[in-house]
């Protein structure tokens, strides 16, 4: 697992080097924002994705037993109850989101 990413801190007293030194510490705030979002994003997206292909195998291959159609079920309440609110884009909606897949994986894991 790569470092983690630490800012670098430099000191001084001037008002004018703190306040240029504090803009460029947003500024790669900044872009550290976008390189997590766009990890995290994707990482998201290969597990729906992971979700489907098992989901398409099992349909294609020796079909779904009772307790697998039970589970599909359940997956399909749960996804039903999610409220989120995209135009909001609050971290708690990513973590419904989040939290929805993995328990989605974990019935899927079971089969």
């Amino acid at each position: 697992m790569p470092d983690a990413k630490k800012l670098p801190v430099k000191e001084s007293q001037a008002p004018k080097a703190l306040s240029e030194v504090a803009r460029q510490q947003l500024l790669l705030i900044n872009g550290l924002l976008d390189e997590v979002g766009r990890n995290y994003l994707a990482r998201l997206r290969r597990e729906i994705t992971d979700l489907v292909r098992s989901l398409e195998k099992k349909q294609t291959g020796a079909g779904f037993s009772r307790r697998e159609l039970k589970d599909l079920r359940g997956m399909l309440k749960q996804i039903a109850h999610l409220q989120i609110n995209p135009e909001r884009g609050r971290r708690k909606d990513l973590k419904k989101i989040d939290s929805l897949i993995g328990e989605l994986q974990a019935t899927v894991e079971r089969w």
